[in-house]
């Protein structure tokens, strides 16, 4: 049983503690040890002897750490000034130092240094670090790791003082290194991954932090750990993903409080109350501040109370408290720009909040002040977000104060900013966070556009503003069919000249869309109005209706807040499938156009937001006509009308010959019954193959796919809304294809590819407009022209629907013109109609006969009624893309 230690004699045991080895006339030198002090410290079992040092001891493990969380708990400041006697000792040794001792000096100089270093750092002593680094520089260290230490903290000084440049280019050259040691190494990923994020480099910081966790459980390294993940929590804070944010916290603040670390336990509890207030849980958030506030106060942690103060001033003015909001912003920038303390990033954000504040207050010339001094630090900390933010903001402020023309220009620069950032980025999922954060500023920009009369100008920024992660994508992909990679946007006048004289094109834009579920703005308090009217703009929708030689802009205000999908709702366009809603529908979005659709052949729509989910094939007047009617024009859909030309109209047309049809009618309850020979069907249509039955397919689809110009999937398809990416189709028994596969393995040639399964039209909307599914996977993978479900179609409507479009495709038709026909003609297909059909099928097919006999005679007893008019049966389908 290991002796207990007298308490009287902690001051001495605590030198001991943060002594990595230490003699007799080291602790008489630093801390006035008498003789029995030494006989105590050596008498019993308290230390264990140095090897190969004869006179050396340290302290067992289990007493040294019970000492140092006694300390840290209790004298949090002893630590630190110990370790600072510690660095005196050991540099006076190196320059007293014979030759065989002088190694031994420096490293243990080193190794205090380097301690003092990560206390001091979440003090932001920059100087206090540097004179130290400086001091044992000048004292002449031999040794490699050595020398690659203090340029490690030398790099980690010069990221944190803005000197970027610099900083990168210490870290880059360790990093270089091939036998770099682990400790360094792991530093140096810490340091190079923030330098990233401070300059909004996102998807590199990720990259690096990602390097870092892995090497850190590699070497079982918990403490960095779990500086990787809250590290990692706060990149996605600052991309709106504030649930995985949460979660990164949640188990970086386990592992601190698992290591007894108490000043990380406190940035975490800070991360986890940043991150519930982006979900509007104030009441979790505020707790949160007010422990670690305690905590950082009891550890005498004073530069990062100023970052604790600007979260409370946030909180406050969320929940209108105004007056103690502006308070406490006053005391963050206090701190933060203080000499000991300043902290420009801190300064930064509270500068920002301050004028939004005060823009919120209407007290315009305050805001405009808070806002340039913001600027100035967004410019120093080479910090392009804010940047794109706040000039939005300012862009607000003049905007009210009647400066049409300076609101412009700064709503310019910030979207600049915004596509600049985006350039930068190649992650997807950076991409769409960061577009995520930004849309109201085209929206802004937009607004102010038509404003100023300046329709062409908005059209330009609605496009601008749409799918533009996909967009980077397709052109990274295929540059060469985008001429201006830094500028692939199509124009008005482009657009124009490409439409056919009897084709109309509209282009939705929403504005004023909220979240769905938790979120700042949903939960902010009912009575805070003055506030929300400047975080949201009033719902409404714009059309823009170009024809060859016209273009007009209208507004109306249907809210598409009321379109957005429920929670999980695996088919939300069925939702919308009520008779008054179709006609409340058509009324917004086609009757004030309707003028221009006369003897239009052809029918471009683009949606935008919620208006994805929206049936339009089934939208119908007042007086009773369909959108799709046998009258109407052919209808294609697009993501945007820079996608439609670039990589549908302008991808030149396939030269394969072969036509494939997978199918497959799955198993069990949910067994279809004519999937596999729907497959068969238009296989023999197209004079093709047909691979049908439960044997997997994806693997050899994924090996042959450019020798088909068309490819036609008939069977289920699965939409996962929580995981759009994972939303796959069924193609054999255990054998699935995602849109994840097929974004990542599937090369196509083909001119059409044909989804005849539920929901494969069906897509997950994003900020920033971007559809994530299965329609927008095959985009991707090279299609033109998809045409896909955007609800779970009838198993025989499909066959008979796929039948007659492949029937007049086969014939010249264009794909557009031959769906229409098809859908209207299932629409209109009698009792009597359905029965030759069926008949002429188990002609050719016996074995359909017994499948059939049950449909057969449910069409009989309809005569010349038609089973099929419900719009539920006949309006999922839709052409996406080219539509010829």
């Amino acid at each position: 049983m290991l002796q207990e230690y007298d308490i009287n004699h902690l001051p001495l045991l605590a030198f001991c503690a943060i002594l990595r080895r230490f003699d007799r006339d080291l602790l008489m030198t630093m801390s006035g040890c008498t003789d029995d002090d030494w006989s105590y410290v050596t008498g019993g079992d308290l230390v264990i002897p140095v090897a190969d040092l004869p006179g050396a001891y340290q302290l067992r493990h289990e007493i040294q750490a019970n000492i140092l969380a006694q300390l840290r708990a209790t004298r949090p400041l002893d630590e630190l000034n110990l370790h600072t006697e510690a660095l005196d000792y050991y540099l006076r040794r190196m320059e007293a130092a014979a030759h065989d001792d002088y190694d031994v000096a420096a490293d243990e100089c080193v190794h205090h240094l380097g301690e003092l270093f990560f206390q001091l750092l979440p003090r932001k002593e920059w100087r206090t670090i540097t004179s130290y680094v400086t001091a044992v520089r000048a004292a002449n260290p031999r040794q490699p790791r050595h020398l690659n230490r203090l340029t490690l903290f030398e790099g980690y000084v010069a990221v944190r003082t803005q000197r970027y440049d610099e900083g990168e280019a210490l870290l880059a050259e360790l990093l270089a290194q091939a036998e770099l040691e682990e400790y360094v190494r792991i530093h140096a990923l810490n340091a190079l991954a923030q330098a990233h994020w401070y300059q909004t480099r996102y998807d590199r910081a990720l990259q690096l932090y990602q390097q870092l966790l892995d090497v850190a459980r590699e070497n079982h390294n918990l403490l960095y750990q779990g500086v990787a993940l809250i590290n990692i929590s706060w990149v996605y804070a600052e991309l709106n993903y504030h649930e995985q944010a949460l979660d990164f916290a949640t188990q970086s603040l386990a592992i601190f409080r698992e290591l007894g670390d108490l000043s990380r336990s406190a940035d975490a509890l800070n991360a986890i109350g940043n991150f519930a207030m982006g979900l509007g849980r104030w009441h979790i958030a505020q707790s949160h501040f007010q422990e670690t506030i305690k905590l950082y106060e009891s550890l005498g942690i004073i530069a990062r109370l100023a970052n604790l103060y600007w979260c409370q001033g946030f909180l406050h003015h969320m929940l209108g408290e105004e007056a103690d909001s502006e308070a406490a912003y006053r005391r963050a920038l206090e701190i933060a720009r203080s000499s000991d303390y300043a902290d420009p990033a801190v300064a930064l954000d509270t500068c920002a909040q301050l004028g939004f504040l005060y823009q919120t207050q209407g007290r315009w010339s305050e805001a405009q002040t808070a806002y340039a001094q913001a600027l100035d630090l967004a410019n120093h900390l080479r910090n392009k977000h804010w940047l794109s933010l706040i000039y939005y903001r300012l862009g607000n402020v003049f905007k009210a104060k009647g400066r049409l023309d300076a609101a412009y220009s700064a709503y310019a620069k910030a979207i600049h900013g915004i596509e600049a950032l985006r350039g930068d980025t190649e992650g997807e999922e950076i991409k769409l966070g960061l577009l995520g954060t930004t849309q109201q500023v085209y929206e802004a920009m937009v607004m102010l556009c038509l404003e100023r009369g300046q329709h062409v100008e908005a059209f330009d920024y609605i496009e601008r503003a749409r799918s533009r992660a996909l967009l980077d994508t397709l052109t990274k992909k295929s540059p060469t069919l985008y001429p201006a990679l830094d500028q692939p946007i199509v124009s008005l006048a482009e657009v124009q000249a490409r439409l056919p004289e009897n084709a109309l094109l509209i282009e939705y834009y929403t504005i004023g869309v909220l979240p769905r579920g938790e979120s700042l703005i949903n939960k902010l308090p009912s009575d805070n109005t003055r506030l929300r009217e400047h975080l949201a703009f009033p719902p409404q929708v714009l059309l823009f209706a170009i024809t060859r030689d016209s273009f007009e802009v209208h507004t109306t205000n249907l809210d598409p807040n009321t379109l957005r999908p429920l929670p999980n709702d695996p088919g939300p366009g069925r939702r919308l499938l009520l008779p008054r809603l179709l006609t409340l529908l058509h009324k917004n979005l086609i009757e004030p156009v309707q003028h221009l659709l006369h003897d239009r052949s052809l029918l471009y729509l683009i949606p935008h937001g919620p208006l994805h989910y929206v049936p339009f094939m089934a939208l119908r007047s007042q007086s009773g006509s369909y959108l799709l009617d046998h009258q109407g024009p052919a209808i294609a859909m697009a993501p945007s009308a820079t996608i439609l030309l670039r990589n549908c109209l302008d991808r030149p047309h396939s030269s394969a010959t072969e036509f494939l049809a997978l199918g497959y009618n799955d198993e069990g309850e949910r067994a279809l019954s004519y999937a596999e020979a729907e497959a068969r069907s238009v296989a023999r249509l197209m004079d093709g193959q047909a691979w049908i039955g439960p044997e997997a397919k994806s693997e050899q689809l994924l090996d042959q796919a450019q020798r088909f110009r068309w490819l036609h999937i008939a069977g289920h398809a699965v939409y996962r809304p929580q995981d759009p990416a994972a939303s796959e189709l069924y193609l054999g028994l255990d054998d699935t294809l995602s849109a994840r596969a097929i974004i990542s393995n599937l090369d196509l040639e083909a001119d059409l590819v044909t989804l005849s399964a539920c929901t494969s039209g069906l897509s997950h909307v994003v900020p920033g407009d971007e559809l994530l599914g299965l329609q927008r996977a095959f985009l991707y993978a090279g299609a033109p022209t998809v045409v896909c479900t955007l609800w779970e179609a009838n198993d025989l409507v499909a066959l008979l629907v796929m039948e007659r479009f492949y029937t007049d495709l086969r014939k010249g038709r264009s794909a557009a013109a031959a769906l229409h026909d098809a859908q209207v003609a299932v629409r209109e297909l009698s009792g009597h109609e359905l029965v030759a059909t069926i008949e002429r099928w188990c002609e050719e097919n016996p074995e359909y006969e017994a499948a059939l006999e049950e449909i057969k005679v449910l069409a009989q007893q309809s005569g010349d009624a038609g089973l099929y008019a419900e719009p539920f049966f006949w309006a999922p389908f839709m052409l996406i893309g080219r539509p010829d």
